[in-house]
C-alpha cells in the first residue's frame, strides 16, 4: 500500500468498513461500549462494522469473526482493543487495512521500555503500509456531532479528557466537524490532521490541546498550509513550566520543547496560543462566526456608563483601539441618547433607548455605520430579563445583517435567561468576561495582522563555506578571531583587526589601524575576556609593545598554550548603541535567533526577542521593535536614531548562518554590536562560536 496516498485522511474519518478487534458482548467492558459507538457512527455514514472475537459470531446484530483475516473484503479502519497490540497490528497489516487505531496505553509515556514497544509499533505500521493512530488514544475519533449551519472547528487533542470540554462547545452554539484524539502519535501526528482539516471548506479553524510536537519540519509545513488557506490554528500548548513539562512527558511522552522557542515559532507561523480551554473556545468562535475585519477600530456599545468605563480601561490594557466616533455619528446618537451620557466611544445609551420602539437597534446601526468603527462589542451585565430580550434581539438582527463583526460579552453568571438563549440561538460570538473578550479579540486581530504580511520561509540546505570544514569539524568554542572570520562569510561587519604572535607584529598592526586601538588576548580557551581582565581599550601607539607583553603573559596563564593563539589588535569602533545578536540550537525547534539591547537590558531585565530560523525581513524588523529598549534605537531623549535597517539586515544574515550551519554550531554570539546613526551601519565588536559535539 502507498503510505503517501494514505496520508489523505478521508478514509479515516469516513470509512466504508470498520473492524473492532477485541469486541465483546459483555456490556460492562469498554469493548462493548466502543462497538456500539462505532456502530452508531457507521449507521449514520453508511459504513459496515465487524467485530473480531474468536468466541463470538454475533454481537447485537453485528457480525463477528474469529480473526482479522476472516473479515470479508477490505478494511478501512481497524480498531485494536487487545492487550497484545503488537500482534494485533501485525494481523491488521497482513489484512491490508488502511488505518489502525490502538487504544492501549503503556508505551512511550511510561518510560524507556514502553518507548521501545512504541517504536516497534511504528515500524510494523511503516513496513506494512498502514497508517497508525495512537497508541494511548480513545473512542472520541468516532464522536458524532450534530449538523450545524455555517463554519465549524476541527479539533486535535493529545489528551482525550481535555478535549471533551472543547467538543462540548456545541452547547455554546459552536459547530464541531471532527475530533482527532491523537494520543502518543507514534505515526499520524498533529500536523497530518492540520493539513487535512484546512482543505475542508466548512472548517474555519483548527483547535488543539497539545503537549508536544513530534516533528517541527512537519509542523512548519502544516502551519504554512493553514496560513495559505487563511485558517488559524488556535491551541493550548502546555509546558510553560518545568512542572508542566514533566506532566507532558508522563502523560503522552511528548517533549514539550523550550517555551520561549515555542512562542517564537507560533508568532512566526500564525499559531494562536491561548491559556485555557475557555479562551480556546471563545477565541475559536470568533474565527468560525465573524468575517475578516477591515481594520481594528472597536466601538463599545454599553447600557451603563460604568460598563463602558470598565471596558475602556481593559481595552487600553489589551492594546485595543477605541476610535472617537465622527461628529455626524455622535449627532445622530444624540437624537436618541440624553446629553449627559457619553456617545463618543464607549457609547452609553443609559438603557433609556431600549424600551423606545426600535431606537436601540437604530443606535447599534449608527455605530456600525461609522467609518471609524470596524468591530462592535455589546457588553451585557445583569440587566432586567425583559430588557435583555430586547437588547439580545437587536444584537442578533445587527449581527446577521452587518458586514462588520459584532460580538457580545455576557457578563452575568446567570445564563438561564431568555436574552442569553436568543443570543446563543442567533449565533452571536459570546464571551463570558470583559477580560476574556479583550484577550480573545487581541489574538483574533493579531492573526489577521499576521496573515496580511505572511510569507513562507523556505529552509535552506545545510552548507559549510569552502575552506571552513576543518575549523568546524571539532567541538567546543572557537577563538574570537576564528569566529569573526567565519561570520564575515555571512556579511557580519567587524572592525579591521590582526592576530599577532609577537610585539613587533602588534606594533606594525597598530600603526595601520589608528592612533589608538583595542587589544585582546585571543584563543579558544578564552571565552569571557573582559571578566578575565584580558581586554585593553584605547591603547596608544607608544604602549602597544608593553600592552602586548602583559596580555600575552596573562592569556597564556589563563588558557594555557593549547588554548591561546595570540593578541588581537583591533581598530577602535565608532560610538553607538550596543546590542546583542546571536543564535542557539533548541533541541526541538533548531536554531533560534536572539536580539536584545546590551548591558542591563539583556543581563538583568532579560529584554530579548526570539525567532526560529529562518527569518524574514518582517521578523527581523519585529524583533527590533519588540524589545522594551527599542526607544533607545529610535531617538529617545535626544539620541540620534539608529540604523535599524542595517541592524535588520544583520539579523537576517545571522539567521542565514544559523540555518546553513545548524548541524555544526550550537551557539553564536555577537556581543556587543554597535548600532551607528541611521545610514552609518552596524559593527560587531566581538564574536563567539561554540561548535556542536560531533
Amino acid at each position: 500500500m502507498n503510505r503517501t496516498a494514505e496520508t489523505d485522511l478521508r478514509y479515516f474519518f469516513h470509512p466504508r468498513t470498520i473492524a473492532v478487534i477485541g469486541a465483546t458482548d459483555d456490556k460492562r467492558k469498554p469493548g462493548y461500549a466502543l462497538l456500539m459507538k462505532v456502530r452508531a457512527r457507521a449507521e449514520r455514514d453508511g459504513a459496515t462494522v465487524y467485530g473480531v472475537n474468536p468466541r463470538l459470531t454475533d454481537i447485537d446484530g453485528i457480525a463477528c469473526y474469529p480473526s482479522v483475516a476472516d473479515v470479508p473484503g477490505e478494511i478501512d479502519v481497524a480498531v485494536i482493543m487487545i492487550g497484545d497490540a503488537e500482534q494485533g497490528l501485525r494481523d491488521v497489516v497482513a489484512k491490508g487495512a488502511r488505518f489502525a487505531i490502538i487504544f492501549t496505553a503503556g508505551f512511550r509515556e511510561v518510560g524507556a521500555e514502553g518507548a521501545k514497544r512504541e517504536e516497534e509499533l511504528a515500524k510494523i505500521a511503516r513496513d506494512g503500509g498502514v497508517r497508525l493512530f495512537g497508541p494511548n488514544t480513545n473512542v472520541n475519533a468516532f464522536e458524532m456531532f450534530p449538523e450545524t449551519d455555517g463554519k465549524k472547528l476541527a479539533l486535535v487533542t493529545q489528551s482525550g479528557h481535555q478535549g471533551r470540554p472543547i467538543a462540548q462547545g456545541i452547547e455554546l452554539g459552536i459547530g464541531v466537524k471532527y475530533w482527532a484524539p491523537t494520543g502518543n502519535e507514534a505515526d499520524l501526528e498533529f500536523a497530518d490532521f492540520v493539513e487535512y482539516f484546512v482543505d475542508i471548506d466548512d472548517v474555519a479553524v483548527v483547535v488543539a490541546y497539545i503537549e508536544g510536537f513530534k516533528s517541527i519540519p512537519r509542523l512548519r509545513a502544516a502551519a504554512e498550509k493553514a496560513a495559505r488557506a487563511g485558517k488559524p490554528i488556535v491551541l493550548v500548548k502546555i509546558g510553560r513550566t518545568e512542572a508542566g513539562q514533566r506532566m507532558a512527558m508522563a502523560h503522552t511522552g511528548h517533549l514539550t520543547g523550550s517555551d520561549a522557542a515555542t512562542n517564537a515559532f507560533f508568532r512566526q507561523y500564525g499559531m494562536v496560543r491561548v491559556d485555557d480551554l475557555d479562551e480556546l473556545l471563545e477565541t475559536a468562535a470568533l474565527f468560525t462566526r465573524l468575517p475578516r475585519p477591515v481594520g481594528e477600530g472597536l466601538c463599545v456599545y454599553a447600557i451603563s456608563g460604568g460598563t463602558g468605563a470598565h471596558m475602556a480601561d481593559l481595552c487600553a490594557w489589551g492594546g485595543l483601539e477605541l476610535p472617537t466616533l465622527t461628529e455626524e455619528s455622535q449627532q445622530k446618537l444624540r437624537e436618541a441618547i440624553p446629553d449627559y451620557l457619553t456617545v463618543s466611544n464607549p457609547v452609553d445609551n443609559g438603557a433609556q433607548v431600549v424600551r423606545k420602539g426600535g431606537l436601540n437597534r437604530r443606535c447599534i446601526e449608527i455605530c456600525l455605520d461609522d467609518p471609524n468603527v470596524d468591530i462592535l462589542v455589546c457588553p451585557i451585565t445583569g440587566i432586567l430579563p425583559s430588557m435583555s430580550q430586547i437588547v439580545a434581539g437587536d444584537i442578533v438582527d445587527a449581527y446577521k445583517s452587518a458586514k462588520k463583526p459584532v460580538v457580545v460579552i455576557w457578563g452575568s453568571p446567570v445564563t438561564d435567561e431568555e436574552g442569553y438563549r436568543i443570543l446563543l440561538e442567533g449565533g452571536v460570538p459570546m464571551f463570558r468576561s470583559f477580560r476574556s473578550f479583550v484577550v480573545g479579540l487581541r489574538r483574533y486581530l493579531d492573526y489577521w495582522r499576521f496573515l496580511s504580511r505572511f510569507e513562507e520561509r523556505p529552509v535552506a540546505a545545510e552548507r559549510i563555506p569552502g575552506g571552513f570544514e576543518t575549523m568546524l569539524a571539532g567541538s567546543g568554542p572557537l577563538s574570537e578571531y576564528d569566529s569573526a572570520t567565519l561570520a564575515t562569510q555571512y556579511g557580519v561587519p567587524f572592525p579591521m583587526s590582526a592576530l599577532c604572535e609577537t610585539s613587533e607584529q602588534a606594533v606594525e598592526a597598530a600603526a595601520r589601524l589608528g592612533e589608538s586601538v583595542v587589544m585582546k588576548a585571543c584563543g579558544d580557551g578564552i571565552l569571557h575576556k573582559t571578566d578575565a581582565g584580558l581586554v585593553r581599550v584605547g591603547v596608544p601607539q607608544e604602549q602597544i609593545a608593553e600592552t602586548f607583553k602583559e596580555l600575552d603573559e596573562a592569556g597564556r596563564a589563563h588558557a594555557g598554550d593549547a588554548g591561546y593563539d595570540g593578541v588581537l589588535v583591533q581598530q577602535l569602533a565608532p560610538e553607538g548603541e550596543e546590542v546583542i545578536v546571536g543564535f542557539s540550537n533548541d533541541p526541538q525547534y533548531g536554531p533560534v535567533v536572539l536580539f536584545g539591547l546590551g548591558g542591563v537590558f539583556v543581563e538583568v531585565l532579560k529584554d530579548v526577542a526570539l525567532r526560529v530560523a529562518p527569518l524574514t525581513l518582517a521578523d527581523a524588523e519585529e524583533m527590533i521593535r519588540e524589545v522594551k529598549g527599542f526607544p533607545l534605537l529610535d531617538g529617545a531623549r535626544g539620541r540620534p536614531k539608529g540604523d535599524v535597517d542595517a541592524l535588520a539586515d544583520l539579523i537576517l544574515n545571522v539567521s542565514r548562518m544559523a540555518t546553513e550551519l545548524r548541524g555544526r554550531i550550537a551557539e553564536f554570539d555577537l556581543n556587543p554590536v554597535r548600532v551607528r546613526p541611521a545610514g552609518q551601519g552596524v559593527v560587531a565588536l566581538d564574536a563567539l562560536i561554540v561548535r556542536r559535539d560531533a
